[in-house]
């Protein structure tokens, strides 16, 4: 009958833009309840067209061309025409409006299992709602807040405020919202093993969804039966459910089929029915929807494949599904926010829900803790098969590693080489001098024999002219003590390597002194020298002259 009525009034002619605009948007609405995307989008886009000049309306077709882009599996698009959504009801100071675009806005992050932004904004849409006329907005979004509590599995909680929802539905018409909240009430029933009043929930909203004709959420509702009797361990019509559900998705075109699929999967899987899940991995890669999924959705059915192949010995396939696996989980992590639950849920003020939020907080924290403890298993275990399944790729990166590792290594060696050439032009520098030192010393010597060869040629040499040239003598230095001070400073150990017998004649021979200019500075003859220097050799068991320069330059 609305289908009638849409038609009725587009066949009008000279009719207001405002008219057409909003029969276009009930257009699109009517076919994203019936679970075609594609429709929906052609259809609110055409109605955006004619309310350009009208912002209130059009923030409207927006909100549902966004819902369109998100049941088509496009997040990204999605969220970025909701924060337009949300920048135009700010500007008309639209509470209600506002409260809706972050209720829609909260479903995209839930979708790419960003939890904690999805509560934030439900917490921030719910203040927004306080007045009475708003009561069936609000509990729409009280019942999103309890789907996101449910993908947290926090179940208990999502449990409560589904049963607070159902009355407020029915009461106000809404029916689709009614059986949709069953379907998700029966499925937090479920996982905490109320079966009974779980069945119940679940058969009256199959009943009640096949009225509106939309086979997504049939095959939703029947996926969660399927899950049911897998439960209570009733294998065979859980099989028939879960295949009919696959069915119903299939046909719907729905982007569901990848995450429930998986779920399916993961089931034969445990039951090592493999050859049945290759079989549903089939029906799933045939609909080309997987890609379509949200990232968590996608994650569940890859990672089922993957184990399918690998427990089926298909290397290349289950080689490819954990590459896939390893890219989502990358993809999940970067687009969640760090954001404290308890910080969060500080921000939830209704008096309904205050007292609730104290053991939701403990509940939660408890998730917290358990979830990253999976978390970081499941990064093991994909570390693991990395490791196994792409050893050539890990191991060009330890060549990388190893190749900047010797890259550093080099860079070391000449810094030390820096450092060395320093200290040798220093050494070099202080050899000089102890050089300097020693001719001076054998300058000191000359002078002193000059005095003695001049007193001996002349006899009546007068005594005072003696005097004098020795104290200019006894005024400069003692050489050898500051030769023996420096040369210890620079070579420390060469004194105690060689014994004090030969270490001053062996000084000289370090600083690279000629024979004769040693000879003139220990006042001995030039053969003795030589023959000082062979004693020395002798000693020392070295009858090569390199081989003992070689010796001292090395002490």
């Amino acid at each position: 009958r609305a289908l009638l009525i849409i038609k009725k009034t587009l066949e009008q002619d000279n009719i207001h833009d405002t008219i057409y605009g909003k029969a276009y948007n009930q257009y699109g609405i009517y076919y994203g309840i019936k679970g075609k995307p594609d429709s929906t989008i052609y259809y609110t886009e055409k109605s955006m067209g004619y309310l350009k000049k009208y912002p209130k309306l059009r923030v409207k077709s927006l909100m549902n061309l966004a819902i369109g882009y998100r049941n088509k599996g496009k997040h990204a698009l999605s969220i970025k025409l909701l924060n337009d959504a949300v920048a135009i009801q700010k500007k008309l100071e639209n509470d209600p409006g506002l409260a809706i675009a972050y209720g829609e806005l909260a479903t995209n992050y839930n979708y790419i299992k960003d939890y904690e932004k999805s509560i934030d904004l439900l917490l921030k849409a719910i203040p927004l709602l306080s007045s009475p006329k708003n009561q069936k907005e609000l509990f729409v979004i009280k019942q999103k807040l309890a789907g996101t509590y449910l993908s947290k599995q926090n179940y208990k909680f999502a449990i409560d405020i589904y049963r607070e929802c159902l009355p407020q539905f029915k009461a106000a018409g809404d029916m689709q919202s009614y059986y949709l909240t069953l379907t998700n009430l029966g499925d937090a029933l479920t996982q905490t093993k109320n079966f009974a009043p779980a069945k119940k929930a679940l058969n009256e909203a199959d009943a009640g969804l096949k009225q509106f004709g939309n086979k997504e959420l049939l095959g939703i509702n029947t996926f969660r039966t399927a899950t049911l009797l897998a439960k209570q361990g009733d294998d065979a019509n859980a099989v028939y459910a879960y295949d009919k559900a696959l069915t119903e998705l299939k046909a719907s075109g729905s982007v569901r089929i990848a995450g429930m699929g998986g779920q399916y999967i993961d089931y034969l899987n445990k039951h090592k029915n493999y050859d049945k899940a290759l079989k549903v991995i089939a029906l799933i890669e045939g609909t080309k929807r997987i890609s379509r999924a949200n990232m968590g959705e996608q994650l569940s059915y890859q990672n089922a494949a993957a184990e399918t192949y690998k427990a089926a010995n298909k290397e290349k396939e289950a080689i490819k599904a954990y590459q896939n696996t390893i890219t989502l989980m990358d993809s999940i992590a970067s687009a969640q926010k760090k954001v404290a639950v308890d910080e969060v849920q500080a921000k939830f003020q209704t008096d309904l829900q205050r007292q609730k939020n104290h053991a939701l907080e403990a509940n939660n924290q408890s998730l917290q803790r358990q979830m990253e403890t999976e978390k970081i298993l499941i990064y093991l275990i994909l570390l693991f098969l990395r490791a196994y399944w792409l050893k050539n790729r890990l191991q060009k990166e330890e060549l990388k590693s190893i190749e900047n590792e010797k890259d550093i290594i080099i860079q070391q060696h000449l810094h030390e080489q820096e450092i060395t050439n320093a200290q040798k032009e220093i050494i070099d520098e202080k050899q000089r001098e102890l050089t300097s030192t020693a001719l001076r010393m054998a300058n000191y010597q000359d002078n002193i024999n000059d005095i003695i060869e001049k007193c001996n040629n002349m006899p009546n040499i007068n005594i005072n002219d003696v005097k004098k040239d020795l104290q200019l003598l006894m005024k400069q230095k003692d050489y050898w003590k500051q030769f023996e001070t420096r040369f210890n400073t620079l070579h420390p150990e060469f004194g105690n390597i060689l014994t004090s017998r030969f270490s001053k004649f062996c000084s000289l021979l370090k600083l690279n002194l000629s024979n004769k200019e040693i000879a003139s500075l220990l006042q001995i003859s030039h053969e003795s020298a030589i023959t000082k220097k062979y004693r020395i050799k002798k000693k020392m068991g070295i009858n090569d002259d390199a081989e003992f320069e070689q010796l001292l330059m090395k002490i």
